[in-house]
């Protein structure tokens, strides 16, 4: 199963004004048959990774799903399981107000 990951990513708007932001995850199935998609959502507290997010669910062919995370937290990462190579994740931040936060855009990355 491909695992893609956001690596850890720092919320430059929890550290300015203590709000949370959210977490933009647009989900794509370009694969000609249904995928399953398992998302763990991850916050640093101290030395120690605590799992806040865990979500598995089917994706049809050629279809597409936007979820929200909220990530009220300075250090996050997002890592997601997919039953495909065709599958495409993209993540976004967003500030509390749910305006994009441009230094956030990330695409996951693929991980042996």
């Amino acid at each position: 199963m491909p695992y893609l990951t956001t690596g850890l990513l720092h919320s430059p708007s929890y550290e300015a004004d203590k709000e949370s932001c959210m977490l933009s995850v647009n989900i794509s199935n370009d694969d000609t048959s249904t995928v399953a998609v398992q998302i763990e959502g991850f916050f640093q507290s101290g030395t120690a990774k605590m799992k806040y997010v865990e979500e598995f669910f089917t994706l049809t062919a050629g279809t597409v799903v936007l979820k929200n995370y909220f990530v009220p937290f300075s250090a996050f990462e997002f890592v997601f399981f997919v039953s495909s190579q065709a599958v495409e994740v993209s993540v976004w931040s967003k500030d509390a107000n749910g305006n994009l936060t441009s230094a956030q855009l990330v695409e996951a990355e693929v991980s042996a």
